[in-house]
């Protein structure tokens, strides 16, 4: 790439920034040295003596077992910790150079904490406290580094305290208490002078979250009635309408259904009540579409930045609102669940997200075609649009391929749209997704409805190219999924369309003339019908077998990839037989 088209990319990535980012980005590239400056001056800041009780632990989330089993307590006492499928020796510096970006940063967050201090409560052995006090004191020794970031403080404030509370009856009135305090003390006033704004998103709502919480606890209530109101802002912008978080990820939408569940029982323990009932219908609004959109799928879809070992358990997250929050029974009631009853197929719609899902019996389908997210944050997005993910009782059946990391040579395949079950002309992505985190030229003319029973997406890539793609159950056969692409290039020259079909691993593919079986061990389970004219390869080693349902580990799937050469415009249809016994 030359320094003309390096330049272009940059301004098409930077054009649809909102000014306050632009700022911010500037000014964290000129005043470079301005976080030691101000770490300097919270330093100096005398900790408040006077302290609310609030209550933030959720033994719902924070004792669950599941959630518990992420961490392995046993490795943490022989000197490891794991985090995200890795496990390292952290030494003094609370820096591991052989680790990910994201394994440290993920370490800063002190989550791992969490479980020793859940162990020795239920059980009542020294042991685990003396790791827990071990740990923390080693952190609390280091120079920071790393941890001085805003996010691994917005996430390490709640973690501290959750354990603090776990802990009251052994560390009330010691010196280690009083250390802690001032450590969160010290964090949460660093984090006002570096506020996120330069990314905005699910970052500056963290940082929100921890600001709000903070200022509760030690009583600086102006700063709360300020940035209580920056918070609300915040839900208002970033939860869509259809109860959806606007970054358009199961994963974040479930953190952040998390974060406001926290603050609303921090808020009760306060008795300000009045601030807490304004989250209520907030709440139940995204555990609503929580509920419909993992229905039938029992892991989190996956569709743009995404795993299923970072937020927590629908179910968990269900029990800790119905047990905290007011006025909340009957949100586990989804929309398949009262339409369940009344026909075989259902339909659910989140129109502002994008998000479809198609039910037949025991058979759920999830289907995207939406936008990338908000115009000023497409960091999470994948090039996913009119992909779809499929279930068979609960079961995944066809999947995306994950997200894994969001550093190292796998992340610009698991943005692509060969890692999804989309469709795409040669090698032309739908968006010019880039680095890391970034977003140039995206889709557009997006537009998704539901008309006869069927699902239909339809978007023009940054290069012009148009798709179109119909999802049905075929009427005559219920058991038969109907795919039908329009594809229409923004060109007269020859091109090859590529349908991709990720098969989730345990199942592989057996080719049969014109029709490709899937099987599992020997039962057969489904027959995919090819498009006239086609050819078809199938994937099962190489870039386009890699899966990470989890962050941080990776398995082998075997993938379809149909292709037909074409000009001008083409119409495919494929048919997947499946077998549900």
């Amino acid at each position: 790439m030359n320094g003309m088209e390096k330049a272009y990319l940059y301004w098409n990535t930077v054009k649809h920034l909102k000014p306050v980012q632009i700022k911010h980005q500037i000014e964290n590239r000129v005043y470079r040295d301005r976080r030691k400056k101000n770490m300097d001056y919270v330093n100096e800041l005398p900790v408040p003596k006077k302290r609310t009780a609030i209550r933030i632990l959720i033994p719902e989330l924070d004792c669950e077992a599941c959630y518990l089993e992420r961490f392995s307590v046993d490795r943490m006492m022989l000197g490891m910790v794991e985090l995200l499928h890795e496990a390292h020796r952290v030494g003094k510096e609370w820096n591991v150079p052989e680790a990910s970006r994201l394994w440290n940063y993920n370490l800063h967050y002190l989550e791992f904490l969490i479980p020793l201090a859940v162990q020795y409560t239920s059980t009542g052995k020294d042991a685990y406290f003396f790791k827990w006090k071990e740990l923390i004191e080693g952190w609390l020794g280091q120079c920071f580094g790393g941890s001085l970031e805003p996010y691994p403080i917005s996430m390490r404030i709640p973690n501290l305290l959750i354990c603090m509370e776990l802990l009251r009856e052994k560390i009330n009135g010691t010196e280690l208490e009083e250390k802690l305090f001032g450590s969160v003390y010290r964090q949460y006033r660093y984090l006002l002078l570096a506020q996120e704004k330069a990314l905005l998103a699910n970052h500056y709502f963290e940082n929100l979250k921890a600001i709000v919480i903070s200022s509760l606890l030690f009583g600086e209530l102006d700063i709360y009635h300020k940035y209580f109101v920056l918070f609300l802002k915040e839900i208002e912008e970033q939860i869509l309408n259809d109860g959806l978080h606007f970054e358009r990820s199961l994963m974040y939408h479930k953190v952040i259904l998390e974060d406001i569940l926290r603050v609303y029982l921090v808020l009760n323990s306060v008795q300000r009540m009045g601030d807490a009932q304004k989250l209520i219908p907030t709440i139940c609004m995204m555990a609503s579409a929580m509920v419909c959109l993992e229905q039938g799928f029992e892991r989190i879809p996956l569709f743009n930045d995404a795993g299923n070992n970072v937020s927590k358990d629908k179910n968990a997250l269900l029990r800790a609102i119905e047990r905290n929050c007011r006025d909340s029974r009957d949100i586990c009631n989804s929309v398949w669940e009262k339409e369940k009853g009344k026909r075989a197929m259902a339909v659910c719609s989140f129109k502002a997200s994008g998000y479809y899902k198609l039910y037949y019996d025991e058979t759920a389908l999830f289907f995207d075609c939406g936008e990338i997210g908000p115009p000023y944050m497409g960091g999470h997005a994948h090039n996913d649009c009119l992909s779809f993910e499929l279930c068979v009782k609960g079961s995944p059946l066809f999947v995306n391929s994950g997200t894994g990391q969001y550093q190292g040579g796998l992340r610009p395949f698991f943005r692509s749209a060969a890692a999804h079950n989309t469709v795409m002309i040669d090698s032309r992505e739908q968006s010019e997704l880039w680095g890391e985190h970034r977003a140039a030229r995206r889709i557009r003319k997006v537009q998704g409805a539901v008309r006869g029973g069927a699902l239909i997406g339809q978007f023009q890539s940054f290069l012009g190219d148009s798709f179109r793609r119909s999802i049905k159950w075929k009427k005559e056969n219920g058991n038969v999924l109907v795919i039908r692409d329009d594809i229409k290039a923004c060109d007269t020259e020859r091109h090859m369309a590529r349908q991709f079909f990720h098969l989730a691993p345990g199942y592989y593919y057996i080719r049969d003339g014109k029709q490709v079986k899937i099987v599992e061990g020997r039962s057969l389970k489904a027959v995919v019908k090819l498009p006239e004219e086609c050819d078809y390869m199938i994937h099962r080693d190489g870039l386009l077998s890699n899966y990470a349902e989890d962050f941080g580990e990776y398995r082998k799937k075997e993938v379809l990839e149909i292709r037909t050469p074409f000009e001008g415009e083409v119409c495919l249809k494929t048919e997947i037989d499946i077998f549900r016994r």
